[in-house]
């Protein structure tokens, strides 16, 4: 094996190390299951992503320690008129499928859930009624508001080294994303478009 592609398992985070996020973020859309972040040309849309290109650049090594995913959104307000239903769909990314490799998925790092590298079992749903409408029937409907939480640093039980010119691959699978409102669902709501954000921690390690 070329040493300079070679991952190190159940390695340390060295003290003098500089820990730096590294995130990407991709539109989740009904009827499309996989989604690929850090590809290899990234949007260049600050408020989405903030890599320049994959493999990351500088001649540093990087240890790889932490994994999470989080909604942009802080709240999901229910819409029946345009098919958001909260629980829905945090349901149907929680339980989607995670695969992270390296070099053209030569080498498999992690394969997992989202759920483990997510804060969705912290969201909190507020339910109130509605009043003060022209119409009864809206004064006594009921609404729901999923409040989302952040994933916060989710570090990895076994970091791994990846090399300066080492690229990578991260992809999740949607078990089922039929509950997903279309992107003019969210607009008709008047909510915006629902995006994911993968945040990964990497230690950057003077070579």
């Amino acid at each position: 094996m070329n040493s300079q592609h070679a991952i190190a398992k159940k390695v340390k985070i060295p003290l003098k190390s500089r820990l730096l996020p590294y995130y990407d973020t991709v539109e989740l859309v009904q009827n499309t299951s996989e989604y690929n972040f850090f590809t290899p040309t990234p949007s260049k849309v600050i408020t989405r992503n903030n890599y320049v290109n994959n493999p990351f650049p500088g001649t540093d090594k990087r240890r790889i320690v932490g994994l999470g995913f989080e909604f942009t959104k802080q709240f999901i307000r229910d819409d029946s008129g345009n098919s958001i239903n909260s629980q829905q769909i945090i349901n149907a990314v929680k339980d989607a499928g995670v695969t992270f490799t390296a070099d053209q998925n030569n080498q498999q790092m992690l394969s997992t859930t989202i759920e483990e590298h997510s804060n969705f079992s912290g969201t909190l749903f507020k339910v109130s009624r509605a009043a003060a409408h022209v119409d009864e029937a809206d004064a006594t409907s009921i609404r729901k508001v999923a409040v989302l939480k952040p994933a916060g640093f989710i570090k990895l039980p076994e970091p791994w080294d990846v090399a300066k010119s080492q690229s990578i691959d991260l992809k999740i699978n949607l078990v089922d994303s039929s509950n997903l409102p279309t992107s003019q669902n969210w607009t008709d709501s008047t909510q915006g478009k629902l995006y994911l954000r993968a945040i990964l921690y990497l230690a950057e390690i003077d070579a």
